[in-house]
């Protein structure tokens, strides 16, 4: 085989792995991924197990609810392309699945289902004449998105079993809420060129240094609740620490002009690495 041969089957089965990464992107299952390991951490941290239906449930629904947000305008246009109907499928497949193992769970988590998928429709359909959707309201788009995770990843996994401990879904809500308020902002700073003014986002109302401080700054408070409320040697103690100084450090870096797998890879593939260092430590 030449050298020509050799690199044309190269490029093309690097072109080929290059479409499978890009639809694992675009699919959500990448995200779906770090929504189920915050939820694993909440069950661990709480002493929570065997709730491999309530993980299926949550897996499939952050795909299902993520790709809903994603392409429902798409259904209203132009007909999809092979890419985009390939990720419809697999939306309505995990519809159907989370939609099946709900009736095997617990009311308690059917509420915080319920809420989560308020908060979905609402930041994706329009309900009102002179708001497209509950996304469009001022500066409102990132705290929809954080509300809706946490019904995931805090309310529904201490909600599985009965006897809540009404302190540790507090902590718990508090250090995910910062970690996933913190983690959106490199998106909209990535965005910033591309969303519209009426989103209001925070590097649109304060510019970006500003929007970078305040996250430092949240992100540092987080370090400190953390260490009070787990201990630094404690697994869930140490491992925010480093979590959150790497997330500071992907702040920092990011700007209009970066990668698009910058946030939608690095920056939403921490919580798996979060996941994995509870049980390192």
């Amino acid at each position: 085989m030449n050298t020509t041969a050799v690199k044309f089957r190269y490029l093309h089965v690097q072109l080929v792995l290059k479409k499978i990464f890009d639809f694992y992107i675009k699919s959500s299952i990448h995200v779906a991924l770090a929504v189920l390991a915050l939820a694993k951490i909440s069950l661990y941290t709480a002493g929570i197990i065997q709730q491999e239906i309530l993980l299926i449930f949550i897996f499939f629904s952050a795909v299902s609810a993520y790709n809903f947000v994603k392409f429902f305008p798409l259904l209203k246009g132009s007909p999809l392309r092979l890419s985009d109907a390939l990720i419809l499928g697999l939306t309505l497949g995990t519809l159907l699945i989370s939609g099946g193992v709900l009736f095997l769970l617990p009311w308690r988590v059917l509420v915080f289902a319920f809420l989560g998928g308020i908060l979905v429709l609402g930041y994706t359909i329009p309900f009102h004449t002179s708001l497209s959707n509950w996304r469009n309201l001022r500066g409102w788009k990132l705290n929809w998105v954080v509300l809706s995770w946490l019904c995931l990843t805090v309310g529904a996994p201490l909600t599985s079993v009965e006897g809540v401990d009404t302190l540790l879904f507090v902590k718990l809500a508090v250090l995910q809420g910062v970690y996933i308020y913190v983690a959106i902002l490199p998106f909209e700073i990535g965005d910033l060129n591309s969303d519209t003014t009426e989103l209001q986002t925070l590097p649109q109302r304060y510019g970006i240094i500003r929007v970078k401080i305040w996250g430092g700054l949240l992100l540092l408070l987080a370090s400190f609740f953390a260490l009070l409320s787990f201990g630094y040697t404690s697994p869930m103690g140490s491992s925010s620490l480093l979590v959150f100084l790497l997330l500071g450090i992907f702040l920092g870096k990011s700007n209009p002009e970066q990668s698009p797998y910058f946030a939608r890879f690095w920056v939403e593939g921490l919580p798996l690495l979060w996941c994995v260092l509870i049980y390192y430590f």
